[in-house]
């Protein structure tokens, strides 16, 4: 199925349109991945019928800690409980081995991302989704941007599953997406969008005016401007907030396309203080304490080992972030 964007006037895989929740990584008291956890985590989102597709090893589920091993699990469970129900993007680039100081090996790097794409093709996954490969080495006489498309075609021509690619808030300004790099991507038959962390919308608009087809299409990697993304031509959302209130955010997307655009412009100043909720915390350790309230029966560890929130904590996230959630229920 397809929707037909206002804005662009392109019809865009329903997959990509409105929230797609990146997810937070349930581990058990040593850190390890809790398959159990995301077995449980995946039906819930599965059953909220304002989730529109569930991203697996994302930037707020600490997708640079993983392993191969973490991330073959990962895929596997959350595939295998979301099959025939909610499609599924998978984060299939390699192992990342440190700060940006450290640059991967290429071939290494490279053969990993393909092998972990081709894993989430064979297990049916909708979509994979490659970071800017900002930890590749550029050759001599090259530039970043050439070596990135480099990369991204590699994995393009060997394997068969629709393309994202993911530039992070992290990826230093020199590797950041540029308009030439929209252009090539378009050459690119399987690479069907991006998202794009950022609240600056003069380089998101610049992204989208750069697109010259009609099957590219950009995700706001930030939930704080998802109506102005929308008007700009933006399609769907993957935010910090997407597991906890997607009612919200499905509400700017139904109400601009309804043409209610002052009940969409509210939604989006009510996302903005839900946000506030998380009480500057990191997101996955916020989110899954507010979710854990509400009745997921996921463990309240955390991937770097941080000690479970107070009591008083988890309370104080919760009624800053439930009479948001409540409002549009």
């Amino acid at each position: 199925m397809s929707f037909t964007h206002p804005v662009i006037k392109s019809n865009v895989p329903e997959y990509l349109i409105g929230v797609i929740a990146p997810m937070f990584t349930p581990v058990d008291e040593r850190g390890e991945i809790d398959c159990r956890g995301w077995r449980e985590y995946a039906r819930w989102l599965v059953n909220d019928p304002c989730v529109t597709a569930l991203f697996c090893r994302s930037g707020v589920g600490r997708m640079f800690t993983y392993t191969m091993d973490d991330a073959r699990r990962s895929f596997e469970t959350v595939l295998d409980e979301a099959a025939g129900k909610k499609p599924v993007f998978c984060g299939t680039s390699g192992e990342f081995i440190g700060d940006l100081s450290q640059k991967a090996d290429p071939e290494h790097y490279l053969d990993q991302t393909i092998e972990l794409t081709l894993y989430a093709q064979e297990n049916s996954a909708t979509a994979a989704v490659l970071i800017t490969p900002a930890w590749l080495p550029v050759p001599g006489g090259s530039t970043f941007e050439e070596t990135a498309f480099t990369f991204y075609k590699t994995v393009h021509d060997n394997t068969d599953i629709p393309i994202l690619i993911y530039n992070p808030q992290l990826i230093p300004p020199e590797c950041a997406t540029t308009p030439s790099m929209i252009r090539r991507l378009n050459s690119l038959d399987r690479v069907y969008g991006m998202k794009l962390s950022t609240n600056d919308m003069h380089w998101l608009g610049s992204l989208i005016a750069a697109n010259e087809n009609d099957r590219f299409f950009m995700i706001a990697g930030s939930e704080c401007v998802y109506h102005q993304a929308l008007i700009t031509g933006a399609v769907g959302v993957i935010g910090q907030g997407c597991s906890v209130y997607a009612n919200i955010l499905r509400r700017i997307l139904d109400a601009q396309m309804e043409g209610d655009f002052e009940s969409a412009r509210q939604a989006q100043f009510d996302v903005n203080q839900a946000l506030e909720g998380f009480q500057g915390l990191p997101p996955d350790i916020s989110g899954f304490a507010y979710l854990r309230k509400k009745g997921l029966n996921v463990s309240p560890y955390c991937r770097d080992g941080s000690p479970p929130l107070s009591d008083d904590i988890v309370e104080a996230i919760y009624q800053a972030i439930e009479p948001y959630c409540q409002k549009y229920s």
